[in-house]
C-alpha cells in the first residue's frame, strides 16, 4: 500500500482537471470565472468552502476527497486492510500485521481519516498486547484514544477494554474497573460497545470478590447478545461470562459458553482467542476434577498459543497445566512448568501471584514447609497489593494451614485473620 500524496490543493485541482481533459473555463463555469480558478490552481488564492464544494461536485468527488487527496473509497479499503491485518495477528503473523498497521496509520494520517487512524493505532496496541508488552500496549492505547472522538462506539469501547486489561495486569484492579464503569455510564445505546464493556468488567470483579456484580454484568450481557452485530464481541462475552456460571455452580452452562465462544472466534479466523477458550475450558475441567481431559485441553491450548506467539497465553495456560499435574501427583513436573514461564510474568501481577502460590503448594507437596511458607507469603503480598481478594482468601488459608502444621500457631491465626479481612471485602 502506498503513502498518501503530499500534494498542494491547487496542484491537485489542476491534475484532476487535466485528467478529465477539461480547460480551466470548462471546470470553473458557470459558478466561477477562469481567472479565479487559475489563481487557485497556482496557489495564489485559496478557494472558499463554497468554491471547494462546487469544484468537488463538478469533479464527482466529496469535499474531503478533493481537500485531502483521498481516492474514492480509500477509507473502506484501509479499514479492510486493518481487518485483514488483525486476522494475521490472531493467526501469529505478527510482523506482517505490524507492518500493515503502520502503513495504514501513515496513510490515514495523510488523508485526515481520524477514525481509520484511531483503528490503526488500536491495532498497533494489539501487537504490543500480543507480545505481552503491557507498558507498550497501554501507551499505544492512550495514543489511539487521542483520536477516539472520531471512532465508532465499538472501537472506543475496545480501547477502554484493553486499557483496563493493562491496568489490571499491572496490579491496579480498582483503576481498571473504574474506567470501564465510567465508560458504561456515558454510553448511549450501542449493543456492541455495551457488550464489550460488560465483558471487561467480569474478570476483575470476580478476582476482587465481586461475584454478585459480575453476575449482574453477565445477565445484562446475555440480554444484549441478540442485538450485537460483532461475532468476536459475542464470543468474548461468552468466554468471560463462563467464569460467573462456574462460580455459581452452573458448570454445564459454563462449558457450553466456552464451546460457543471457541466456535465464534474460529468462524472469524481469530485463532489466538479460540485457543484462549481452550485454556479457559481446561481450567473449568480441572475445577470439575476431570484432570485427564484438562491436561489434554491445556496442553493443546499452550501449544497453539506458542505457535502464534502469544506469550501471555502461553504463561497462563502453562500455570493451569502445572496445577493439573500437581493434582495428578507430578509435583516435580509441575514445578518445572511454573519455572519455565516465570520470566514472562513480570508484567502480569495476577498470574505472578498465582504462580508463586502454586510453587508454595508444590513445596508443601514435596515436604518442604519452610519454602512453602516463604512462597505462600510472597503470593499473599502480591495478591493483597493488587486487590485480588478472592485469590488472597485461598492463599491465606493455605498459608495458615502450613504454619499450623509447623506449630507456629500465632502466625497461623494471623494468616487466617488476613484471609477473613480479604473475605470481608468481597460482596455478600
Amino acid at each position: 500500500m502506498t503513502s498518501a500524496p503530499a500534494e498542494p490543493l491547487g496542484t491537485r485541482i489542476r491534475r484532476l482537471r487535466a485528467d478529465r481533459g477539461w480547460t480551466q473555463r470548462e471546470l470553473a463555469e458557470p459558478g466561477y470565472d477562469r481567472g479565479f480558478l487559475a489563481k487557485v490552481e497556482t496557489g495564489s488564492r485559496p478557494p472558499s468552502e463554497e468554491m471547494l464544494a462546487y469544484l468537488a461536485d463538478r469533479l464527482g468527488l466529496t469535499v474531503d476527497e478533493l481537500r485531502f487527496g483521498r481516492p474514492p473509497g480509500v477509507a473502506a479499503q484501509l479499514r479492510d486492510a486493518l481487518d485483514e491485518g488483525y486476522r494475521d495477528l490472531e493467526q501469529g503473523r505478527v510482523a506482517a500485521a505490524s507492518e500493515r498497521f503502520a502503513s495504514v496509520a501513515k496513510q490515514a494520517e495523510g488523508y485526515h481519516l481520524d477514525d481509520v487512524e484511531c483503528y490503526a493505532r488500536f491495532c498497533q496496541a494489539e501487537v504490543k498486547w500480543q507480545l505481552f508488552d503491557v507498558e507498550g500496549a497501554q501507551a499505544a492505547l492512550e495514543h489511539a484514544e487521542e483520536l477516539a472522538d472520531a471512532a465508532a462506539p465499538w472501537l472506543r469501547a475496545m480501547i477502554v477494554h484493553r486499557w483496563s486489561g493493562c491496568r489490571y495486569l499491572k496490579g491496579d484492579a480498582g483503576a481498571a474497573l473504574a474506567r470501564v464503569e465510567e465508560a458504561l455510564g456515558v454510553l448511549e445505546g450501542d449493543p456492541d460497545a455495551e457488550l464489550c464493556l460488560l465483558s471487561a468488567l467480569i474478570h476483575p470483579l470476580m478476582e476482587m470478590g465481586g461475584l454478585h456484580r459480575a453476575q449482574r454484568a453477565a445477565l445484562a450481557g446475555r440480554r444484549l447478545i441478540r442485538s450485537a452485530t460483532r461475532p468476536d464481541f459475542v464470543a468474548r462475552f461468552h468466554r468471560q461470562a463462563s467464569q460467573v456460571w462456574q462460580a455459581i455452580g452452573e458448570s454445564e452452562r459454563a462449558e457450553q459458553d466456552l464451546i460457543e465462544a471457541s466456535r465464534l472466534f474460529a468462524s472469524v479466523g481469530f485463532d489466538r482467542d479460540a485457543a484462549r477458550c481452550r485454556w479457559a475450558r481446561g481450567y473449568l475441567l480441572r475445577r470439575l476434577g476431570r484432570l485427564a481431559e484438562a491436561r489434554a485441553e491445556l496442553t493443546e491450548a499452550r501449544d497453539q498459543l506458542a505457535a502464534i506467539g502469544s506469550e501471555e497465553g502461553v504463561a497462563g495456560a502453562t500455570i493451569e497445566l502445572a496445577e493439573v499435574r500437581l493434582r495428578q501427583g507430578a509435583a516435580s513436573e509441575a514445578a518445572s512448568l511454573v519455572n519455565s514461564v516465570l520470566p514472562l510474568l513480570t508484567q502480569d501481577v495476577e498470574t505472578l501471584g498465582e504462580a508463586t502460590g502454586l510453587l508454595g503448594q508444590i513445596a508443601q507437596a514435596q515436604n518442604d514447609p519452610v519454602s512453602a511458607t516463604r512462597l505462600l507469603r510472597e503470593a499473599l503480598e502480591i495478591q493483597t497489593r493488587a486487590s485480588l481478594h478472592g485469590a488472597a482468601v485461598s492463599t491465606s488459608l493455605r498459608l495458615g494451614d502450613v504454619l499450623r502444621q509447623r506449630g507456629h500457631l500465632d502466625e497461623a491465626i494471623a494468616a487466617y485473620r488476613r484471609g477473613l479481612d480479604s473475605a470481608e471485602v468481597t460482596d455478600p
